[in-house]
C-alpha cells in the first residue's frame, strides 16, 4: 500500500513539477510545511514568521486549509492564530488560490500570505518553500504512508528552498549532512521550544502561573496533536507527575462521552494539561464547574537557536524579488 501511495504521489508532482495546475495571487506567498503527518512545530514558527514581517512594517494574512471542523473558520489551529496573533487575518479553506482571491477580490489589506501547511498544496504558486523537520522524529528514517508518517516520497525535499529543523537545543552537524544528502541544502535555522508560564482555568477564572507550580503535582493530559512527545518529557522534566494520559487524535474536538471522562479523570489529580489548541475547543464546550481540577494550558514561545538572521533575511528576500 506504501508503494501503490508513494507511486499516485510521485505522479501527482511530476505534473506539478512540469508547471501544470500552478497558479499564482498578485502578492507574496511563503509556505510553512513538512513531509510527515502529526506535529513537526509549525504552528509556532508560521507565529514567529508573523511577528518578524510585523516588525519589518509588512501585514501578513495566514492562509490554512480549517482541518477537522465542520466550520474551516472555527477550526482549532485558526482560533489559536487569533489567540496568539490577535487582529490577524486568516484566509481558511482547502482552495488556498480561490480563497485568497477572494480575499483579496473583497478588499483583504494583507501584503503577504503565509501558508500553514502547505509543502504538499501544491496548486498555489509560493515564493519561498520552508519545510520544518523534527529531529526527535527523523523523516530521514521514515517510510512512505500507511507503513510510515511520509506524507511523500523523501526526494520531495529536493523542491523545498530551505529547512527549519525543530525541537533541538543547538545545531547538528551530522543531522546537517543527512539533511545535504537528500536535498542538496543544509537547514537554515535550528529551533527549540520552551514554556514561559502557565495558564491555570478554573471556574473562578484564569490566573498565571510559574512553571514550578507543577513541581510534585499528579496530572492528567488530553493532548489532541500530531505528536505529544515533547510535551510529556517537558512535564516530567518540571517534576509533574502523570497519572493518566487520555487518549486524543489530531485536531479531535471534544465529544459528550469524552467530557465525562475529563471529569472523571479530574477526581484524581491535581491538574488537567492541555495545548492552546486543546483548550480552544475545550473552552467552548467543558463546564468549569464540574471540574474537580483545574485544566493547566501551558504558554509555548519558539527560540531559534541558530540561524535567526538568515532566516530573517530570507523571508525578506520575497519582497525584493517581488
Amino acid at each position: 500500500m506504501s508503494w501503490v501511495y508513494g507511486l499516485i504521489v510521485r505522479i501527482r508532482n511530476a505534473m506539478y513539477g512540469h508547471g501544470r495546475g500552478i497558479y499564482r495571487v498578485p502578492l507574496p506567498v511563503i509556505s510553512v510545511g513538512n513531509i510527515t503527518v502529526g506535529g513537526t512545530g509549525k504552528t509556532p514558527l508560521v507565529t514567529w514568521i508573523v511577528r518578524r514581517l510585523r516588525e519589518s512594517g509588512h501585514n501578513p494574512a495566514i492562509v490554512m486549509r480549517g482541518y477537522a471542523s465542520v466550520d474551516p473558520s472555527k477550526a482549532d489551529e485558526v482560533v489559536e492564530y487569533h489567540d496568539r496573533l490577535q487582529e490577524i487575518d486568516i484566509v481558511v479553506g482547502g482552495d488556498r488560490y480561490a480563497n485568497i482571491t477572494s480575499y483579496l477580490a473583497n478588499g483583504g489589506k494583507a501584503d503577504c500570505f503565509v501558508m500553514d501547511d502547505g509543502f504538499q498544496h501544491r496548486r498555489l504558486h509560493r515564493d519561498l518553500d520552508i519545510v520544518v523537520l523534527d529531529f526527535l522524529r527523523d523523516a530521514l528514517e521514515e517510510r512512505m504512508l500507511p507503513a510510515g508518517w511520509l506524507r511523500e516520497p523523501i526526494e520531495g525535499l529536493k523542491r523545498a528552498d530551505a529547512f527549519v529543523v525543530s525541537h533541538t537545543s543547538h545545531k547538528n552537524p551530522s543531522y546537517a549532512k543527512k539533511v545535504v544528502a537528500v536535498s542538496g541544502k543544509e537547514p537554515i535555522a535550528w529551533t527549540t521550544h520552551h514554556w514561559t508560564k502557565l495558564h491555570v482555568h478554573k471556574h473562578e477564572g484564569e490566573t498565571s502561573e510559574e512553571l514550578d507550580w507543577l513541581m510534585g503535582k499528579k496530572v492528567a493530559v488530553r493532548l489532541g496533536i500530531g505528536y505529544s512527545g515533547p510535551v510529556i518529557e517537558a512535564l516530567v522534566r518540571l517534576g509533574a507527575k502523570i497519572a493518566r494520559q487520555l487518549p486524543a487524535g489530531d485536531h479531535q474536538p471534544f465529544t459528550d462521552p469524552e467530557i465525562d471522562i475529563l471529569i472523571d479523570a479530574s477526581k484524581e489529580v491535581d491538574a488537567i494539561v492541555m495545548t492552546l489548541k486543546d483548550w480552544v475547543k475545550a473552552r467552548d464546550v467543558v463546564d468549569l464547574t464540574k471540574l474537580h481540577s483545574p485544566i493547566v494550558v501551558p504558554n509555548l514561545v519558539l527560540d531559534i537557536v541558530d540561524g535567526s538572521g538568515e532566516l530573517e533575511s530570507l523571508l525578506l528576500s520575497v519582497f525584493k524579488e517581488g
